[in-house]
C-alpha cells in the first residue's frame, strides 16, 4: 500500500487563502447586487370577501333561498328577483324562491346616491354580501335614515339580509290595468 503521508498541513498552507478568497467573492457579489438592485414598490390590497375587483359568484335564486347564510361573507350575484315592497329609502323586500317570506335587501349608500330607484313589482339583479341581522344593525339603519323607526320592526324579524353594492333594475313594474 502506498503511504500518502500525513495529511496534516497539506491543505493548511492554501486553506487560509481559499477561505479569504471565498469571503471576498461573496462580499463582492453582495456589493454588486446592492448597486444593481432596483427599488420595487409593492401594493398591498386589504379586504375580505366581496371586496376589490373580484367578480361576484352567480348563485341561482333557488339555491340561495334554500340557505342564504351558506353564502355569508361571499360576494355573490342574484338575478331576476321580484321586488315585493320598498322599506324606507335604502332597502326593499324581494321574493326569493325557497323562503317562506320576502327576503330583505339593503342597498349601500353609494347605490342609493347613484340614483337607483327600486319600486314594488320591479325585477332586479343584485350584487353584494349576505350578513346576519341583529338589533344593532337595524338601529344603525334607523340612525342613518336608511329606514324609518316604523320599518325597523320589519327589519329585525329577518334572520339575515343581503347588503347590495350593486342593484340593476331589469324590468320595471307593470301598470295595473282596470
Amino acid at each position: 500500500m502506498v503511504s500518502f503521508g500525513s495529511r496534516r498541513g497539506e491543505a493548511g498552507a492554501l486553506s487560509v487563502y481559499l477561505m479569504a478568497g471565498a469571503f471576498l467573492s461573496a462580499a463582492g457579489l453582495m456589493a454588486w447586487l446592492f448597486v444593481r438592485a432596483a427599488p420595487v414598490e409593492v401594493e398591498i390590497v386589504e379586504g375580505g370577501p366581496g371586496m376589490g375587483e373580484d367578480a361576484p359568484t352567480v348563485v341561482a335564486s333557488d339555491v340561495f333561498g334554500a340557505n342564504p347564510t351558506a353564502q355569508e361573507g361571499m360576494l355573490i350575484r342574484l338575478n331576476g328577483l321580484p321586488v315585493q315592497s320598498p322599506v324606507g329609502s335604502e332597502a326593499f323586500f324581494a321574493e326569493v324562491p325557497g323562503q317562506a317570506s320576502s327576503y330583505l335587501v339593503k342597498m349601500l349608500p353609494g347605490v342609493v346616491t347613484s340614483g337607483v330607484v327600486v319600486e314594488g313589482g320591479a325585477t332586479v339583479s343584485v350584487v353584494g354580501v349576505v350578513h346576519v341581522m341583529s338589533d344593532s344593525v337595524a338601529d344603525a339603519w334607523v340612525a342613518s335614515g336608511g329606514i324609518s323607526e316604523g320599518d325597523r320592526i320589519l327589519a329585525i324579524f329577518a334572520e339575515s339580509f343581503f347588503e347590495a353594492s350593486g342593484v340593476t333594475v331589469t324590468a320595471q313594474p307593470q301598470p295595473q290595468g282596470n
